[in-house]
């Protein structure tokens, strides 16, 4: 009976464990897989495959990774090795476009003409911009508030003539009164026409304040964020490399053309090899990812030999 018994609990600790690790058997090979690259690093390429893309984005699979395979010679060009490989299900990385207020803010200032992909030079000029924009907002309501206030006077003033001719007047007096129902109507017009005016110029500056939010985070200015109800706060990047128990992603939030996705691409495909923010501007993995630069720097060159040569030097 014991003997019995003891095999029970022997079949019951084996299914336990199964259950425990059979869901999570990708995990742990991910983890395998990143535990092996950083003991020989660059010795085989790290696979990527495309998961979500939010249509919002308007950028086909295909466009997409005809642009990471771009990001990839960034830094396979240098290294005269392959360190990424594209395939189409279950990569070491997972590259995702993932829509918010950053990206609907960098669509709505791109149709104006504005650029966000400058640094520091856009800050100021969007810095500008913001404070040119919100004091004529601010002119507006008032200028609104005003007209809004002396029309509900006159149309006060009208509805009492009104019930006063609805007692007894004459045809004449209508006529008068139905006169100034027109120009109580054009007046509304224009109050209503300058307050869409004012409504438009508010979605731009919240546009406006959510880009700057966005560089006083990335360039680290010691200046309050705008805080507009309908702006967004400065939290994160542009794009963002994560590694979770083995398992990894690249998520890109928000970029104004395709120039600046590939390398905001290379830039989180250098951290999925090791490497961390490096000073200068023209340097890949420069902290802010601007557009135009698709070439790694020398000090690009030089981490990037530091990370991969104890597996180099082991190939």
């Amino acid at each position: 009976m014991l003997r019995f018994i003891g095999g029970i609990l022997t079949m019951a600790l084996l299914a336990g464990a199964w259950y425990a690790v059979y869901p999570n058997k990708a995990r742990l090979r991910a983890m395998a897989r990143v535990v092996g690259r950083k003991a020989a690093p660059c010795t085989a390429p790290i696979t990527y495959s495309i998961g979500y893309i939010d249509p919002r984005f308007r950028i086909p699979a295909d466009t997409l990774a005809d642009d990471l395979k771009n990001a990839e010679a960034v830094w396979e060009k240098p290294a005269r090795w392959d360190l990424f490989e594209y395939t189409r299900i279950g990569g070491d990385i997972t590259v995702n476009l993932i829509y918010d207020n950053r990206q609907a803010a960098a669509d709505k200032l791109k149709a104006m003409g504005i650029r966000t992909d400058q640094g520091q030079a856009s800050y100021e000029a969007l810095k500008a911009r913001y404070n040119a924009l919100l004091a004529q907002v601010d002119s507006d309501q008032a200028r609104n508030t005003v007209k809004l206030t002396a029309y509900k006077r006159r149309e006060a003033t009208f509805n009492a003539a009104m019930r006063r001719w609805n007692q007894g007047g004459s045809a004449a007096e209508y006529r008068r009164l139905e006169s100034g129902r027109t120009a109580l109507g054009r007046e509304l017009a224009g109050i209503n026409a300058l307050e869409a005016n004012v409504n438009a110029h508010i979605d731009t500056l919240n546009a406006l304040a959510t880009a700057l939010n966005q560089f006083i985070v990335q360039l680290n200015l010691n200046v309050a964020q705008y805080n507009r109800a309908g702006a967004a706060l400065g939290s994160y990047e542009a794009g963002y490399y994560r590694i979770y128990w083995g398992i990894q992603e690249i998520d890109i939030y928000s970029y104004t053309d395709r120039m600046q996705l590939t390398r905001l691409l290379a830039h989180e495909m250098g951290h999925a090899l090791g490497l961390a923010h490096l000073p200068g501007p023209e340097a890949v993995m420069y902290k802010i990812v601007a557009g135009g630069n698709l070439k790694a720097s020398g000090i690009d060159i030089s981490e990037l030999n530091k990370a991969c040569r104890p597996g180099i030097l082991r190939h």
